[in-house]
């Protein structure tokens, strides 16, 4: 299962990779909840860039009907969304949420770091029909329950089959707007890119442990990249 146990080890060197290593051990300072505690110059410019792009490409997508405000709830869930993506794959993100909990850390830091719980907590779909026009409820209730389902199931695997897992279900996630085309379950107008989205962000990014890379310390003196 991806929980992580007992004190964090030391930093080893990553086998094969010159100039990095595994680290488990959260820098100090406060948490970063975005791409995580630590990040480097290089895994920020990627997750901001990665965001833009994505954000650009969400305007694109977007329905002509809506009103200003509703562009303006879209916009930001797309940031999280589409951001959030590359941002829990990056390997501070991967020490921030599956790494051992600092002592001081409340039940709210504690809540997040399970990854079945954060995928719960991204109640995104039910906010989009919220205040969007139509009625698709089915469809918020499909891509939210496939989302906290898959992550449930990528949690309780062995961690050696927990990523080839989540690209399997992923990939069965990805079929799911030409599969179903039943009216209850259709996409709201300018959000048939949503679902699929948080499902690469929660089940294949964030759900998945994985080793957590940084530069060397010698590597971090030439500047982190």
């Amino acid at each position: 299962m991806g929980t992580f146990e007992g004190a964090p080890p030391e930093p080893a060197p990553a086998p094969g990779a010159p100039g990095t290593v595994v680290d488990w051990r959260a820098p100090p300072g406060p948490p970063g909840w975005l791409v995580g505690a630590g990040a480097t110059r290089g895994e920020r410019a990627l997750v901001a860039a990665a965001t833009a792009a994505g954000t650009l490409l969400v305007l694109a997508a977007g329905s002509p009907t809506w009103r200003w405000w509703q562009w303006a709830l879209v916009l930001a869930v797309a940031v999280d969304v589409v951001g959030g993506v590359a941002a829990n794959a990056l390997g501070p993100a991967k020490r921030q949420y599956h790494g051992p909990p600092p002592p001081d850390a409340g039940r709210g830091a504690r809540t997040l770091r399970h990854p079945v719980l954060f995928a719960a907590a991204h109640v995104h779909p039910f906010v989009l029909v919220l205040v969007l026009p139509g009625d698709a409820w089915g469809w918020a209730l499909l891509w939210y329950a496939a989302c906290v389902a898959g992550s449930a199931v990528v949690h309780a695997a062995p961690l050696h089959l927990a990523r080839p897992l989540a690209f399997a279900v992923l990939a069965a996630l990805l079929v799911v707007p030409w599969a179903l085309t039943a009216p209850a379950v259709a996409a709201p107008d300018g959000l048939a890119w949503f679902g699929p989205v948080l499902a690469c962000k929660l089940v294949a990014a964030h759900a998945v442990r994985e080793e957590p890379y940084r530069p060397a310390p010698s590597a971090q003196r030439r500047g982190p990249r």
